[in-house]
């Protein structure tokens, strides 16, 4: 079996490249709206805004579920080759924990550091759960946890989905505040946590992926093509959840019209968010995989930008933070401009990703690069 896939590759890239529309909207234009559970939903003044930031919610649940996908095939690769269990559990354990420290090297650090003392919302908490390291510790939980059979990660992962949905509402905004809940199932911040992506439902969305990696090295071709009605049986679930108006939202829609009704909270999780993102991201894989041959130059490009994750994302907050500070004075860019700053970001960062990604390539399998 393959270590990977070029569909799973290209889809990992078109998110990578997602995400810096996110980013450059919060590091250019300032805009960066948070759908959260306990607070009224974002109310946006255009279609454009809302696509800016809607379009980037493929991104979350994509990086967790390829993540996933990816520790199944890479597993399967490993074992082939000769490693033993153990070995493989010690490189997720290594490779999760390095994703942890880097995001407190990289962001978390950074952050702290430039922004003036006691500012609002600033991650003063020693225990910040942001997107990489709640993966990495996704990652470590997952590899301890190898040995489970494919169905049994794929019912941890829709139980640990549905967990926060159930439990948030039957708990309240207040006792959802107490460490242990911020740990786990509700974003928020106290003295000791800051809490962005709680563990629980976002490793859940690992899980998934887990189990359909494993439905992947067992025959490729079939689970890919499985996507097309997987994914739509999702968004299926997403509307049923969205009409139903109760379990499954956390907030219900805000105001009328198609915006109010597409805006979901993704902090932590609903199920709603959830069912549509994944369902939309394993659409896109079914298309990517039938693009392969026919747009093939389109999906070598995104596949750079899917085996270099890391580099890229650490370099495209540096370079949007620096353009900024150097053109904008950190003062608003405006929307017209926002978009091609964006591409301009992401066409710079091309060759240097496939660099790394030629470098990590001809280091040793054992290799910290390659846990990069």
């Amino acid at each position: 079996m393959k270590e990977r896939l070029p569909a799973p590759d290209a889809l990992r890239g078109l998110i990578m490249v997602l995400m810096a529309l996110d980013h450059a909207s919060l590091l250019l234009a300032r805009v960066h709206p948070f759908e959260m559970w306990n607070q009224p939903l974002p109310a946006y003044g255009s279609a454009s805004w809302f696509f800016t930031r809607w379009l980037t919610h493929l991104c979350a649940p994509g990086f967790f579920l390829l993540m996933g996908a990816g520790m199944a095939l890479l597993e399967a690769s490993r074992r082939g080759k000769g490693w033993s269990a153990w070995q493989v559990r010690r490189f997720f354990l290594l490779r999760g924990a390095l994703l942890a420290a880097i995001s407190y090297a990289f962001e978390v650090t950074p952050m702290a550091l430039l922004q003036p003392a006691g500012q609002q919302g600033m991650p003063l908490s020693p225990i910040v759960l942001g997107v990489l390291v709640t993966l990495g510790l996704s990652m470590m939980l997952a590899g301890a946890l190898s040995g489970l059979a494919t169905g049994a990660w794929l019912a941890l992962g829709a139980a640990a989905v549905l967990l926060p949905n159930a439990v948030l509402p039957r708990i309240g905004a207040e006792a959802a505040q107490a460490t242990w809940a911020l740990l786990l199932i509700s974003p928020g911040q106290n003295a000791l946590v800051a809490s962005g992506y709680p563990l629980l439902p976002w490793f859940g969305i690992c899980a998934l992926g887990v189990g359909f990696g494993r439905l992947l090295r067992r025959d490729p071709q079939r689970a890919l093509a499985a996507c097309l009605p997987a994914g739509a049986a999702l968004v299926s679930l997403f509307a049923v959840v969205r009409a139903g108006g109760g379990f499954g939202n956390l907030r219900l829609a805000e105001g009328s019209g198609w915006m109010a009704w597409l805006t979901v909270v993704k902090y932590p999780p609903s199920l709603a968010f959830a069912s549509l993102m994944l369902g939309l991201d394993l659409l896109l894989l079914w298309a990517l995989d039938r693009l392969r041959n026919r747009a093939r130059g389109f999906t070598d490009v995104l596949i750079v930008y899917g085996q270099a994750p890391l580099f890229f994302y650490i370099a495209h907050f540096y370079l949007y933070g620096a353009v900024s500070m150097a053109v904008f004075r950190n003062q608003a860019a405006p929307q017209w401009l926002l978009y091609p700053l964006w591409l301009a970001g992401v066409a710079a960062l091309y060759l240097p990703c496939r660099r790394f990604r030629d470098f990590k390539r001809k280091q040793p399998e054992s290799s910290l690069w390659r846990m990069l």
